[in-house]
């Protein structure tokens, strides 16, 4: 079998190695230009930022170089357009459309007074009426004098809140009459201050001779201190003060009232007391439930002496707060009765 000459087999390999050479050489080439395409489309899509952003920042120099000028603001980008010049801003007259708005504040103001000082009014009474039980002379009145202290500065705290909360529902009302409320801010700071200050110029008597948490707070220690005794007129708690009417006149006032622990269907102490919405009576809690029990379901009439009122189980409310009353009362009465009893012991000896 012929075989090759090496001159023909390097004629042969001589003759291939340009094409393998092209090989090399055109892969390259054309692996060069594909990434030259996709970094030329890269760069193709990074101009329009590039731009947008090369705009910004000539515009910021702009609007820096306006400022320094102290010529009017350059126009801002979308990002900033949105924001509220602070300084140049004011007061916008409210409508129709906010009135429901300031109701709403208004209610909480009403819902925070009420959560915060019916707890606090009720401890303030206890802790007068534990006072006035425990303590007697100087000891009593000192302590009693400080506890009347914080009842008036809750007081006046519970009338600063009425005070936002009366202005607010002042304006609401205004928008409702289709009224614009301009200014609402001065208004409304203005109005709260005006309310506080008509009631700080007040007199003692004016302040607080009215207020119903006051006046139970005063009967209270009364009670106490005095069971069985006629409680008379708050006025006679509060001394006079240049403002207020003549003593003279105070007394054509109605006189006080004797408050009655006693069940007026047991005639003895009341017990777990319920009071009626209707007349004001109270019984002792198994008492009027039997007394009613054994009448038709449309009720019976109240058994206090004199009262004629319609009386049922859903009239009734328990009064934990009588109940305290009572039986401070009849501790101090049984004091009392054994102070008596030591004393004539005394005198017999």
């Amino acid at each position: 079998m012929p075989v090759a000459s090496s001159s023909r087999r390097k004629s042969v390999r001589s003759r291939r190695e340009p094409s393998s050479d092209r090989i090399e050489e055109d892969y390259p080439s054309q692996h060069a230009g594909n990434n030259d395409d996709v970094e030329g489309g890269d760069e193709e899509e990074e101009q329009p930022r590039r731009k947008v952003k090369q705009e910004k920042k000539a515009r910021k120099r702009a609007r820096g170089d306006s400022e320094s000028d102290n010529d009017p603001p350059a126009v801002m980008d979308d990002d900033e357009d949105d924001r509220i010049d602070i300084e140049n801003f004011h007061d916008q007259p409210l409508d129709k459309k906010e009135g429901g708005k300031l109701s709403g504040i208004a209610q909480d103001w009403e819902m925070i007074r009420k959560q915060i000082h019916q707890g606090s009014f009720s401890l303030a009474k206890e802790v007068a009426t534990s006072l006035a039980d425990v303590l007697e002379g100087d000891n009593a009145n000192q302590a009693l004098s400080e506890v009347d202290d914080i009842m008036k500065t809750l007081i006046d705290i519970d009338y600063e809140m009425q005070s936002h909360e009366k202005t607010l529902s002042g304006m609401h009302q205004q928008l409702m009459r289709g009224e614009p409320v301009e200014g609402a801010v001065d208004l409304y700071e203005k109005e709260v201050k005006k309310r506080i200050n008509e009631f700080n110029d007040r007199t003692t008597r004016k302040k607080y001779g009215s207020n119903d948490q006051y006046v139970q707070f005063k009967q209270g220690i009364f009670e106490v201190q005095k069971p069985g005794e006629n409680i008379p007129p708050i006025n006679d708690f509060i001394p006079r003060e240049e403002g207020d009417e003549s003593d003279d006149e105070d007394d054509l006032e109605i006189g006080g009232v004797t408050q009655d622990f006693k069940c007026p269907i047991t005639l003895t102490m009341l017990v777990n007391p319920m009071k009626s919405s209707t007349c004001g009576h109270a019984f002792s809690g198994d008492a009027i439930r039997d007394y009613l029990k054994r009448g038709p379901p449309s009720g019976k009439s109240c058994p206090a002496a004199g009262c004629s009122q319609k009386l049922t189980m859903a009239m009734l409310v328990a009064d934990s707060s009588l109940e305290k009353r009572a039986k401070l009362a009849a501790r101090r009465a049984q004091r009392d009765e054994d102070d008596s009893d030591v004393d004539d012991d005394e005198v017999i000896e």
